[in-house]
């Protein structure tokens, strides 16, 4: 935890520097959170798109740096993660208007161009997992995404989306029910993918 409040203040410092006009302590910033960033989106949309979204949204912190203002709840890092939710919704949104199909508050989950039983062995658990994730509720993705694949801690997921910790424990665990759910209904799904998500059920939310 230690580690992590001095990770977080070093951010906060180099987005300061940022927000004068200090070009290499925002890229800094990119380079500590681009990954976490990058996954948070790729389990929400199609690889090739994760890519492009994601430099969408350090562009646009770039742009808006200068109207993040420090408070306590709302780290640099949370409001970033909040960029990138709203560029994952304006992507779908824009997409029905393409697709002349409605936009439902989940997301719609027929989006994804990722087909599990053609992709290659080697990446089948993390691309069977990205794509039934995609069939979760919008929140319930974040919840998974945040904890489970970034690592977050609950109190950091919680400034992230906002809610209290009783909310995202309620959440969580109807996320992993209804993962596990979908993971089981599918006989393609590899055995490890599955005890992973058995692993994650059983840990203390």
């Amino acid at each position: 935890m230690a580690m992590e409040q001095k990770a977080a203040r070093e951010i906060e410092k180099l987005v300061r520097q940022a927000q004068l006009g200090n070009a290499e302590a925002f890229g800094e910033v990119y380079d500590r959170l681009v990954v976490s960033i990058y996954r948070y989106i790729y389990y929400r949309v199609s690889k090739s798109e994760a890519e492009d979204l994601t430099e969408n949204v350090f562009l646009k912190a770039w742009e808006k740096r200068k109207s993040y203002h420090k408070q306590a709840g709302n780290s640099f890092t949370s409001w970033l993660y909040r960029i990138a939710h709203n560029a994952v919704v304006d992507y779908y949104r824009a997409k029905a208007k393409t697709d002349n199909v409605e936009l439902s508050e989940d997301l719609p989950n027929e989006s994804s161009d990722i087909d599990p039983n053609k992709t290659t062995q080697r990446n089948f658990d993390t691309i069977d997992l990205a794509y039934y994730i995609r069939q979760l509720p919008s929140l319930q993705q974040q919840v998974i995404i945040l904890k489970f694949v970034n690592g977050l801690t609950n109190e950091e997921i919680s400034e992230i989306l906002d809610k209290n910790l009783g909310a995202l424990r309620v959440i969580q665990h109807r996320a992993l029910a209804r993962l596990k759910k979908l993971l089981e209904t599918r006989g393609e799904i590899s055995r490890n993918a599955k005890a992973i998500l058995a692993f994650k059920t059983m840990q203390d939310v």
